[in-house]
């Protein structure tokens, strides 16, 4: 009759020892605790600083990663272009942190009034051509321009504009 091979032999390895699996499992565990995984004390003395990155247009010591970012959608517009087409656009205001954008709801005191922001919009964009709007450096220009005037007309209160509609015929 053949042989019995025996099944630990036919795996290609040893028997391991539950023990010594144990010892390695708690080993691990006491090196993974003296390396992190208690809290470290504090150095005396030790002085703890923050680092506030401005949030450029907002009032000093808004800090961008922390502040809240809120913003007012403005009506469509459809402003002519000066090369006879047109452009429907929709502009969204950047608002700095406390600052509080008008409801059609009801009136909400110390809103900001967005006529003069409109006004700027329009006078900024009906100067350009189609042109000059289809390209996207073109448009980017143009939305770097009227985050400098909007935040110009109003300091401290806008700090960004975002278009959400920009459409040309």
């Amino acid at each position: 009759m053949g042989k019995k091979k025996d099944a630990n032999a036919e795996e290609g390895g040893k028997k391991k020892n539950p023990l010594v699996i144990v010892g390695l499992c708690v080993a691990l565990a006491g090196v993974g605790y003296m390396l992190g995984g208690r809290k470290a004390a504090a150095v005396p003395g030790a002085v703890t600083t923050t680092t506030i990155v401005q949030l450029e247009g907002c009032a000093p010591g808004t800090d961008a990663a922390t502040a809240e970012h809120n913003t007012h959608d403005l009506e469509s517009m459809s402003i002519n272009l000066t090369d006879g087409h047109y452009l429907r656009v929709t502009v969204s205001l950047g608002l700095c942190p406390g600052v509080v954008g008008p409801t059609a709801d009801a009136v909400v005191p110390g809103a900001i009034n967005t006529a003069p922001a409109k006004d700027i919009i329009v006078s900024t964009l009906s100067g350009n051509s189609m042109a000059t709007l289809q390209e996207p450096e073109g448009r980017e220009n143009i939305k770097k321009l009227l985050t400098q005037r909007l935040a110009a007309a109003y300091p401290e209160e806008v700090h960004e504009i975002f278009f959400l509609e920009f459409v040309m015929q």
